[in-house]
């Protein structure tokens, strides 16, 4: 179940930028909702070169070139130190790259992810000074080495930050440090990427941005889309250009590497799902010096045995990131504390450090809440955490730092490390500091509008290109078909797809919904239902024409409330984690509550339901006898499951997207206060009233 959240559209203004400028009702509605509606913001937006803000107006920008400056002309040795994710490799990549091209005396460090871990470490440090550097540079990393940065400058090594994570109270006592994300930052555009940052301060240096666009933008448009940050305002133009760039990039590894892939369009979508994964993929499972390697030589050779090994790690990394997800899924089937829970805290000592922040993503999309897995071993465990729109992580995080070791991050994910000793301890603290909250924010999905069936068009997709590159803070555009009946559901491709008919009125629509079998499909040929999809254009001998792709469905509004069901879920995990809410009383399950469920499931065939078909069905049904009785909320519903469970009247389990009913043959009359959870409930209730 996901919140749907409709975009306010300004129709007096669609009106407007379609009288002012000519643009297509569909073009000036999209525009309108994305808040671009100034002549100026919309020529930026659809335009091409368009110049970035003067670098030095970052905080620090100036003084971070003069000390770059002075040791390309004195021949100091400077080390670019980088980080282990496409971000920090690109990032790497750019600086390196350009202070040679300039003949400084640069080399370039980054830290083993198993043995180092994340950012500037006191080894390392060593190492630099035995091998005569004195002018340390960071990318991606940096903001919160204090003591690091401390002993640098204690034997006679500077530093200056450049990096785009969340500050802790106090900056390090750095030369520079460059971060938009500074407290005292006034700069115009602060969500840059790593690379973004390392690009800005490159022009700084040349004082020539078009030179620099020209010759950089490719690899910072990688680290900007792969480190999904926004794409708006000057990440936007530096993707943009990014994109033009690749097709007729110079660097021959990078080109390689797109042939591996099968990259033939170059998008958002082919950086962020086929590049970007691929590149991580070295510093997750090997070297990411095999990455960072293939983005700068100019060996055909040496870039076509780096390309196919960086597709080869990929690979394995899908197959270790499935198994990580396999695993974790098992955990919450098997322990209710944790799948109740408001966050997901996991642990394994199986899981590999270097792909738990990818499935901890993959965790939480499909649960819908934070997530955090760990690593671990019998020192320092290693952690990752993904979070919703809505609940900072990094806040949460930083919350319980007194059981960590080292932590940072930025609201949507966070990576620490933590005492074995300490993982209950943190567990237990993150999800306290979780359950303050009345509700957590519900994971959803965010439409542009509600379409007519009637108005679809071919044309709706070209215009949609217009829009490009898609990505964080520019997603690609879903829309609503609300009231529609489900005609027909015709599995596909050996049924591991399914082609749903789909008719609101007059018009008759056909949707594809991928990677779901009919098994799985919770709903029901004649249910109305509300589609969420995104347009596509078809092509078939000759023809075009529109494609609707399925990005999530549920009950029509107007005859069930999915967003009341989800609070409704919410509360009852908050229960089973030993916390029950006053108004929750008037939800205490009766003899008839039991009755009806129980009727409900010996005489449905189905033994598999989403939450939401569940709470549906069983309100239908309740609403269908005569007289019509009151129908179940799911509070009530799943504790009734519970008790029936624990009566052996039933057995159910619960997955991250359906409820598996079985009941067995009836063994009479039972005693409801037989149930332990029953009894506690009952106690619960007379507690807080």
């Amino acid at each position: 179940m996901k919140k749907w959240t409709f975009s306010e559209l300004d129709r007096d203004m669609v009106r407007k930028l379609c009288s002012l400028y000519g643009l297509p009702v569909f073009t000036s509605m999209l525009l309108t909702i994305r808040g671009i509606t100034e002549k100026d913001d919309i020529e930026r937006f659809f335009g091409c070169g368009n110049e970035l803000d003067d670098p030095m107006n970052i905080k620090d920008m100036r003084e971070a070139a003069d000390r770059i400056r002075s040791a390309v002309m004195s021949y100091e040795k400077i080390c670019v130190y980088g980080d282990y994710d496409c971000d920090g490799i690109t990032s790497t990549a750019i600086l390196y790259s350009y202070l040679e091209s300039v003949c400084a005396n640069v080399i370039y460090y980054i830290p083993d992810r198993n043995s180092e871990g994340y950012g500037i470490n006191i080894s390392a440090v060593d190492k630099l000074k035995d091998g005569g550097v004195s002018l340390i540079i960071t990318v991606d990393n940096g903001i919160s080495a204090i003591d690091e940065i401390d002993y640098a400058a204690s034997i006679g090594i500077d530093v200056i930050v450049t990096d785009h994570h969340k500050p802790l109270d106090i900056l390090p006592r750095a030369v520079a440090v460059v971060n938009p994300h500074r407290a005292d930052e006034t700069c115009k555009f602060r969500n840059y990427c790593g690379a973004g940052i390392a690009l800005k301060l490159i022009t700084a240096l040349e004082g020539d941005e078009f030179s620099i666009m020209e010759n950089y933008s490719d690899l910072a448009a990688l680290g900007t889309v792969a480190d999904v940050v926004p794409l708006e305002g000057e990440n936007r133009d530096i993707v943009k250009a990014g994109i033009m760039n690749m097709g007729n990039t110079e660097r021959i590894g990078l080109s390689k590497l797109m042939e591996e892939a099968g990259v033939e369009d170059i998008t958002s979508g082919a950086i962020g799902f086929r590049i970007g994964p691929r590149i991580n993929a070295a510093g997750r499972l090997a070297s990411p010096y095999d990455a960072l390697e293939l983005l700068l030589s100019e060996d055909e050779e040496q870039v076509c045995k780096k390309a196919e090994l960086l597709c080869t790690l990929n690979s394995r990394r899908q197959e270790i990131e499935s198994k990580i997800i396999e695993q974790a899924d098992e955990i919450i089937r098997n322990d209710s504390k944790a799948a109740n829970s408001r966050i997901l805290v996991l642990s394994s000592r199986d899981w590999n450090p270097g792909v738990i922040g990818v499935a901890a993503a993959r965790i939480t999309q499909k649960y819908g809440k934070p997530s955090i897995l760990i690593s671990e071993s019998d020192g320092i465990c290693k952690a990752s955490g993904r979070s919703i729109s809505g609940f900072s992580i990094v806040d949460a995080v930083f919350a319980c730092s007194e059981y960590l070791e080292k932590y940072g991050g930025h609201p949507m994910a966070v990576g620490f490390s933590i005492k074995k000793e300490n993982l209950k301890l943190f567990a237990n603290a993150i999800n306290a500091y979780a359950n303050k909250l009345e509700y957590m924010p519900l994971a959803g999905i965010k439409l542009d509008a509600s379409l007519n069936p009637e108005t679809l068009t071919a044309d709706m997709a070209d215009l949609l290109k217009e829009f490009e590159p898609f990505g964080c803070g520019n997603p690609k555009p879903v829309f609503a078909i609300t009231g529609a009946s489900l005609d027909r559901i015709t599995p596909l491709k050996e049924g591991k797809h399914l082609r749903l008919s789909v008719s609101r009125g007059k018009s008759r629509l056909s949707m594809m919904s991928f990677f779901q079998t009919a098994e799985e499909f919770p709903y029901k040929e004649g249910d109305i239902l509300d589609f969420a999809v995104s347009l596509e254009k078809n092509e078939f001998r000759g023809k075009e024409s529109l494609s609707l792709i399925v990005k999530d469905i549920r009950y029509n509004k107007e005859i069930f409330d999915t967003e009341a069901a989800m609070y409704e879920l919410q509360d009852y995990e908050l229960y089973k984690s030993g916390i029950l809410k006053k108004d929750l009383c008037e939800k205490y399950p009766t003899r008839d509550d039991f009755k009806i469920l129980y009727t409900f499931l010996k005489r449905d065939a189905g033994t598999r339901y989403s939450a939401d078909a569940l709470e549906y069905s069983v309100g239908k049904f309740a609403a269908g006898i005569n007289p019509p009785l009151q129908p179940l909320g799911l509070f009530k519903i799943m504790i009734i499951l519970d008790i029936m469970q624990e009566l052996r009247l039933a057995d159910y389990k619960r997955t991250a997207d359906s409820i598996y009913i079985h009941i067995p043959q009836a063994q009479g009359k039972v005693d409801l206060r037989a149930s332990e959870i029953y009894r506690k409930l009952e106690e619960d209730i007379r507690n807080v009233r």
